[in-house]
């Protein structure tokens, strides 16, 4: 019998109103709280072994095929022998309108926990959006009043999710909306709004920082850089696709396909002698953009090195997730662009404007190049404001990621979560 005959008409929509908010502002607190805690343990670890490999290298070739290994293992015994595959699980869940079975909550915390901290080449965000998606679908289960709004409660979950990571609600709210999809229902707003707010208390109660702190280094720009922000808005365009391809190449190459063990063991030796010789590809990469934004003296050094992490980083963050690892495109989006600011700074500092800020070409290369990869202006930008807490530069940034989007759209239409799905069909 239809709920709505349980109750007058005129309690109806009363009782649908009140118990979504309810369910919003649950999901909001128990997706922060969550998130928060899996973020800093992440943190934590992945810098603890990174200081012992640097102090041993040998660590940088063991790590990787110790958790690609624990990955292995506890997908043939624990979660049901299915590689998890990012993103798309949500995307195709919403398509075929299938449950997202509730296993993949702790399926991609501990895989992305194991992929990161043992050096895996991508980041806790993938797995992040597709645990909390999971916990948002399992909520819209709970009454039968959700059950139309599956999509608004899942997209809440993922919104909430991101924000702990960013320290960034509009972020969250527009990686939900332009990712996951687009929705413009009263509904839609309501849970996810109710459920960021919620999420950007706790950020707020637990004094959660931003990832990199400028706002007391950036403090201007000068509009002679302007020409040399549209060069880097031009090579970040092209560099999304370049990202998306390789990624999706890496992921494809055949590699000991009927020996899976002989295949982890090859394939992450092969990942721990890249790191071995580039350190900075390790984990996440966040520690290296730490690094470099604490520089005072850019040199022609650093700009040959930020070349060369920038062509191989597509290649292990592909290769990472072929092995078993967990993640996407996300954090990989985010190193790369910081580094194609830096090779795009650097050089035109040492070559053309000496008084240029080296900071706002990595500020910017981050914007320009998630918006580019991912498809996502709007998460670019507040996502760029939240990880520097500056808005010195919001003017470029506005401006020139939509057109780095653009431009990376018309090129190729493609990210690598909507490619998968289109050959998939």
């Amino acid at each position: 019998m239809n709920f709505k005959n349980h109750v007058s008409k005129k309690n109806y929509r009363w009782v649908k109103w009140s118990r979504i908010v309810l369910c919003s502002i649950l999901v909001g607190v128990s997706v922060g709280l969550l998130t928060l805690m899996f973020k800093n343990l992440v943190e934590q670890y992945e810098y603890l072994l990174l200081d012992k490999a640097k102090k041993n290298n040998l660590f940088f070739v063991i790590f990787p095929f110790i958790g690609l290994t624990l990955i292995y293992f506890l997908r043939q015994f624990v979660f049901n022998k299915k590689k998890n595959k990012g993103i798309t699980e949500v995307l195709e869940a919403l398509r075929s309108q299938k449950k997202i079975p509730s296993y993949k909550v702790f399926s991609h915390f501990f895989n992305g926990f194991l992929t990161v901290i043992f050096g895996g080449t991508t980041g806790i965000e993938v797995s992040t959006v597709v645990a909390t998606a999971t916990l948002g679908d399992m909520a819209s289960r709970k009454d039968v009043i959700f059950k139309k709004y599956r999509k608004e409660f899942m997209g809440a979950a993922i919104a909430s999710g991101v924000t702990i990571l960013f320290c960034s609600p509009l972020a969250g709210i527009f990686f939900s909306y332009e990712t996951i999809g687009k929705q413009k229902s009263n509904v839609f707003w309501f849970t996810h709004i109710l459920s960021v707010t919620f999420s950007t208390i706790i950020l707020f109660l637990m004094n959660a920082h931003p990832l990199i702190d400028l706002s007391q280094r950036v403090k201007e720009w000068h509009y002679e850089a302007i020409p040399f922000f549209i060069i880097l808005c031009g090579s970040t365009s092209i560099y999304g696709v370049y990202m998306t391809r390789i990624v999706t190449y890496s992921k494809r190459i055949l590699l000991f396909e009927n020996q899976p063990i002989l295949q982890l063991l090859i394939g992450s030796i092969l990942l721990g002698i890249v790191l071995y010789f580039l350190p900075e590809l390790y984990g996440s990469g966040y520690h290296t953009i730490a690094e470099l934004t604490k520089e005072t003296n850019y040199v022609v050094e650093f700009a040959l090195l930020a070349l060369f992490l920038v062509i191989i980083k597509p290649f292990t963050t592909g290769f990472t997730l072929k092995l078993g690892g967990d993640g996407g495109v996300f954090a990989p989006s985010i190193f790369a662009g910081a580094c194609l600011g830096l090779l795009v700074g650097v050089l035109t500092k040492v070559y053309f404007m000496p008084d240029v800020i080296v900071l706002n070409f990595i500020i910017l290369g981050v914007a320009f190049t998630v918006a580019a990869t991912l498809h996502a202006p709007f998460t670019a930008i507040f996502l760029t404001f939240g990880i520097f807490n500056s808005y010195v530069l919001w003017f470029p940034i506005v401006v020139l990621t939509f057109i780095s989007y653009l431009l990376s759209k018309k090129i190729y239409p493609y990210t690598v979560y909507t490619l998968i799905l289109k050959n998939d069909k």
